[in-house]
């Protein structure tokens, strides 16, 4: 595939929009049910902090929320557009219908990653933010002359081939990108960042709380300031009779 000359066919345009984004908020719930007091959980989050890989990007007072997905190596496997040799993008989503598929996949892919699985359910509480984006080089994936190959581009576990492409956006110095997801059957787009540079600003624009309820049947998540719950069974995301996993 000469995704080299389908990027310089695209023209590589500005590109700009509002995405979100899910992390689970656990580090204060988790420590503080391992200390006795304020004092003791701040010494532990300090020591916990003085664990994790050198935040390069702390003197540009971005908050950590965004920073942070920069900060860490990619998974075992890479990611759809990264290789496990390469530095992590920031993903995120255009909607919060495709978000919410995405983190489900997501959370059925952790549930079966673990070697004993809890006999309840697991309740995580997690935080979406809203995030602007913008770049003077951007690529939109779902868009011609890259639409043609949607099928690779949304295969649901080989990453092979949108790793290349990847990293031929990298060499192109692509800074942010979207493309259709394959985990929202309604094709909703998602976004990504290879530079904390083409964030629009330093902090989210908003932020809300979601609960999540995870076991080997179902994922649900609940805002906390409204009653839409978004419910996704296994099957929702079955293909052959399984769930597919990422793989290269």
């Amino acid at each position: 595939m000469n995704w080299e000359g389908l990027i310089e066919e695209s023209g590589m345009s500005k590109i700009s929009g509002s995405m979100f984004r899910i992390v689970e908020s656990q580090e204060q719930v988790a420590t503080m049910g391992l200390v006795d007091s304020l004092e003791e959980q701040l010494l532990l989050e300090q020591m916990i902090e003085e664990t994790k890989p050198k935040d390069e990007n702390k003197d540009k007072n971005v908050h950590y929320l965004l920073s942070t997905p920069f900060r860490y190596p990619p998974l075992d496997w890479g990611s759809r557009f990264g290789s496990k040799v390469e530095a992590s993008l920031f993903f995120g989503s255009k909607s919060i219908t495709t978000l919410m598929c995405e983190a489900a996949y997501y959370r059925f892919i952790f549930w079966m990653g673990m070697s004993s699985p809890p006999s309840s359910k697991l309740r995580t509480q997690h935080t979406v933010l809203s995030i602007d984006y913008k770049s003077k080089y951007g690529v939109q994936l779902q868009l011609e002359p890259f639409a043609q190959y949607k099928s690779i581009l949304t295969d649901s576990s080989n990453y092979k081939a949108t790793q290349k492409l990847g990293n031929a956006m990298r060499a192109f110095g692509i800074k942010a990108f979207e493309y259709i997801s394959a985990r929202d059957p309604e094709e909703g787009i998602n976004v990504a960042l290879f530079d904390i540079e083409a964030l629009a600003s330093k902090k989210p624009v908003d932020t809300t709380q979601w609960f999540c309820e995870t076991d080997g049947d179902q994922v649900l998540f609940r805002c906390d300031h409204h009653d839409k719950v978004y419910r996704y069974p296994y099957s929702f995301f079955q293909i052959d009779g399984k769930i597919p996993q990422p793989v290269i």
